[in-house]
């Protein structure tokens, strides 16, 4: 059923205001809510609106164009804007600590994924004690004067045992503090992890 004039004329106000943006008469005719009405209809309530100042009417060659004056259409007052603004800086702020927390956990993923696993330091540390056991069994023979040796190896031989309880501690170091990690979201105590994973404590 076709609109009369002033009803036609309140559609095509209706759709600028809300649409805001310029319009040819054809480009108003294939909108849903005005195509019903027809080109003549659409373009007396589009002069009309023009002779109101509601409308305003700018010609490009042979085509004209209306958008609607933006006196009509609404704008934020003070408050919207200062409460917008206040949004916005809120909203930065929790991006930027956002962005803060994903870089440290990018860090400490990378540290973890740079570290050996609780099996490979398991298996250092058993190589590393077996190792250590090997030389106090030397220097223990040496003490006793079972083995002779020159002052020349013994100072080797002491400064491989040295070199390897000083591996021996780092990756005990290494090993707790990974352990530690673990512990901090591990559901059981200290004993059941370290029994969970196969290491025996000193």
């Amino acid at each position: 059923m076709a609109k009369d004039g002033k009803d036609t004329s309140a559609a095509v106000l209706q759709y600028l205001v809300m649409q805001n943006r310029p319009f040819a008469l054809n480009d108003l005719l294939l909108s849903a809510q005005l195509k019903e009405c027809g080109k003549t209809a659409v373009q007396k309530a589009l002069d009309q609106l023009v002779v109101a100042g509601k409308v305003k009417e700018k010609n490009y060659g042979k085509q004209k164009v209306y958008v609607v004056d933006q006196d009509l259409v609404s704008s934020p007052n003070d408050p919207d804007l200062v409460q917008m603004d206040s949004k916005i800086a809120e909203l930065t702020r929790q991006i930027a600590e956002d962005q803060g927390v994903i870089k440290q956990a990018e860090s400490e993923l990378k540290t973890l994924n740079s570290t050996l696993s609780i099996e490979e330091l398991s298996a250092q540390l058993e190589m590393l004690q077996a190792e250590n056991e090997k030389m106090e069994s030397k220097l223990k023979d040496l003490s006793q004067m079972k083995v002779k040796l020159s002052a020349s190896d013994f100072k080797k031989v002491n400064a491989t045992k040295e070199k390897a309880a000083s591996e021996l501690r780092k990756r005990k170091r290494i090993c707790v503090d990974i352990l530690d990690q673990i512990l901090e979201s591990y559901p059981k105590g200290k004993k059941a992890l370290l029994e969970e994973v196969g290491v025996e404590p000193d």
